[in-house]
């Protein structure tokens, strides 16, 4: 039993690369779990056996999405090192989520599915929300207690923020635009760290 855990896995595997291609093509409707075990090499029974339905693989995907979005937003405050270093890699650990071609992939097949509100679409929203600007938030909120930063409002500072990244480095890819290059990147970085220093940095 135990020998053939490695194979399930990379079958697993094979099936979700499969699904994140499929939906991506043909969106949550157009998709099929037989078409996606063709994509994946597997037989439908294989699929089905790893998930019950196409809703529940595509809520797999979610899972996986909102994983890799929590990791990407979750830094920890600390107070023995320089502000500008430390909103320098949280930053940069946005920019790493933001230029894999996978994540913008997830990024675009979860927005069609929830902007067309369907029951699918609800179930992703409610389970992820804006969890990740909270995460961002709390960073800065207790950079604040640190008297590091003054500002009034923590959630309004990371959209700030994460706003300037986004504008850069999401909001023209989920529109089809490449991804930006590590020189642009340094350049966004820059401008978001500059934009936070000078509006709220303590004197």
């Amino acid at each position: 039993m135990k020998r053939n855990r490695p194979l399930n896995e990379e079958k697993r595997k094979d099936i979700i690369k499969a699904a994140i291609k499929e939906f991506y093509n043909k969106g949550f409707d157009g998709s099929s779990m037989d078409s996606i075990s063709t994509i994946a090499k597997v037989s439908k029974a294989t699929v089905y056996k790893h998930f019950k339905n196409k809703e529940e693989l595509f809520l797999h995907l979610a899972s996986i999405f909102k994983e890799r979005l929590e990791e990407a937003y979750k830094y920890t405050y600390d107070s023995k090192k320089d502000i500008e270093q430390q909103l320098f890699e949280i930053a940069k650990k946005e920019m790493n989520f933001l230029r894999k071609e996978e994540n913008i992939k997830l990024i675009r097949i979860m927005t069609v599915v929830m902007v067309q509100r369907s029951n699918v679409g609800q179930k992703i929203l409610d389970n992820t929300k804006d969890e990740y600007v909270t995460m961002t938030a709390k960073w800065f909120e207790e950079a604040k207690e640190d008297n590091k930063l003054h500002f009034e409002d923590s959630l309004f500072v990371a959209k700030q923020f994460i706003g300037v990244i986004k504008s850069f480095a999401f909001i023209p890819q989920l529109y089809g635009a490449e991804i930006i290059t590590e020189e642009e990147e340094l350049k966004v970085i820059t401008k978001a760290i500059e934009m936070i220093k000078t509006m709220y940095m303590a004197n």
